[in-house]
């Protein structure tokens, strides 16, 4: 049971971060600026459905994603990382936000794209989902990880995007509060974090491959030498 709520946990703090909340409620204020307060609220709460449906589509297929196309997961786990330091980059120098010719004239037209796919469950987002839903997949075939923690940890997915629809829900009032400039600044100050993790996404899928491959073997006898 602790072992299946620190799985949780930790998939919950990953993809609150991985959802970069302060752009994403960036740009949610922009693409609805001019949107009345109950029909923003609307649009937060069924925005945060489609983020749901989307990880949990990646969470528990994810691992068939990998086979159906004969990808090795550390090979994944090295893209996804490379694919995330970019985004990260973009994010920490600054990203535009919609003009209000690029705005659509119905505000339901946002909810799945662009601000459920790709702002909030992009490939940076949907990629650690699903080599964490392959990882413990394996685990729970395998007997190593336990089916209750596979299901279970899919419940920090779940209360990552509920957190972060929450902020979207009461956007207007954070916009009060901290004011435009101050959540742009938190937004950037998110990309550094990202870059770390993409960082570690890097490292772990390239030195676990070195580990578990025959060039790697190769690779690590010569430099032991």
């Amino acid at each position: 049971m602790i072992e299946a709520l620190t799985f949780a946990w930790g998939n919950f703090v990953k993809l609150f971060f991985l959802f970069c909340p302060f752009f994403v409620l960036n740009m949610f204020l922009s693409l609805t600026e001019g949107v009345g307060s109950a029909r923003k609220r609307n649009v937060a709460v069924r925005t945060t459905m489609v983020a749901v449906i989307v990880a949990a589509i990646a969470y528990f297929a994810g691992n068939g994603f990998l086979k159906l196309f004969g990808l090795d997961l550390e090979g994944f786990r090295i893209g996804s990382g490379i694919l995330l330091m970019l985004m990260a980059k973009d994010l920490a120098l600054g990203h535009e936000t919609p003009t209000a010719q690029s705005r659509p004239r119905n505000v339901d037209d946002i909810i799945v794209v662009p601000l459920g796919i790709p702002i909030i469950m992009g490939p940076a987002c949907v990629s650690p989902i699903i080599i964490i839903g392959a990882e413990s997949l394996t685990g729970a075939l395998s007997g190593a990880g336990g089916w209750f923690t596979f299901i279970f940890g899919f419940s920090g997915f779940v209360l990552a995007t509920l957190a972060l629809g929450t902020l979207l829900y009461f956007a207007e009032a954070l916009e009060r509060i901290f004011g435009k400039s101050v959540i742009r600044i938190f937004s950037k100050v998110s990309g550094v974090i990202l870059m770390a993790m993409a960082a570690q996404m890097i490292a772990k899928g390239f030195f676990t491959y070195l580990d578990n491959s025959a060039i790697g073997a190769r690779v690590l006898e010569v430099l032991a030498k």
